[in-house]
């Protein structure tokens, strides 16, 4: 890594993962809430998502001026209006440009497994944070909560499978020794994230007393975004 990062860049970073994978984690919740039986109010606010994908991706392209965030920015711009006129094709321009997503995991190395472990992520970060949003109407104790959990479990510890398998081989491309995770800013923030990923699983059982996990997932989240904001050398 060459230089700080860019703590403006950060922030919009930030929202632009949150609302790119809060948007994917969406669709695994829909997705899961509609099969038999019916679970109705298993539908977190993908607007919200988009819009703050959009939001985040618009404040990159004035900071950068980018081709490949102008792209990102108008497929979260047609992502958000397909989803505000109940379209049922949202789904392909939010994962075009959840690929398109920048960061420390499109920097030299294997696409495909940086386009793997992004939409893992969505499939697990973001079905957390898109299970944060809701609201069960009797709690989370409840019946139709649980089995909502359980079916979330088994998508999340494929989708955490993947998400780790291909993390690790990326720090390893990233990181020239393991004491870079302590003697270099980067790899601090990388180790820091990992142990928000720890604090994440360890919080999972932990659901029916409230989405805490959710919250972590927001750490984790900044984190990734604050990695992205590290310059790259040429």
């Amino acid at each position: 890594m060459s230089g700080p990062p860019d703590l403006v860049a950060f922030a919009f970073h930030w929202l632009e993962y949150l609302g790119l994978l809060g948007g994917l984690g969406s669709f695994v919740i829909r997705r899961l809430g509609r099969l038999t039986p019916h679970i109705p109010w298993a539908r977190p606010p993908m607007h919200i998502a988009f819009a703050t994908a959009l939001v985040g991706g618009f404040g990159l392209l004035l900071l950068e001026r980018d081709a490949l965030v102008a792209i990102r920015v108008v497929l979260e711009g047609l992502a958000l209006l397909l989803c505000l006129r109940g379209s049922g094709y949202v789904a392909l321009p939010a994962v075009l440009a959840a690929l398109l997503l920048p960061g420390h995991l499109h920097g030299p190395g294997s696409l495909f497994g940086a386009e793997l472990h992004v939409l893992s992520a969505g499939m697990w970060a973001g079905g957390v944070l898109a299970l944060g949003s809701l609201r069960p109407p009797e709690g989370w104790a409840s019946a139709e909560a649980r089995m909502l959990l359980q079916r979330f479990g088994r998508v999340a510890f494929i989708a955490f499978g993947v998400t780790a398998l291909t993390g690790v081989l990326r720090a390893s491309e990233l990181l020239h020794d393991v004491t870079d995770l302590w003697t270099t800013t980067y790899g601090v923030v990388l180790a820091l994230k990992l142990a928000g990923v720890l604090v994440m699983l360890a919080l999972a059982p932990l659901w029916r007393r409230g989405p805490a996990e959710a919250y972590a997932a927001v750490v984790v989240v900044a984190a990734t975004a604050l990695l992205a904001a590290f310059p790259f050398p040429a």
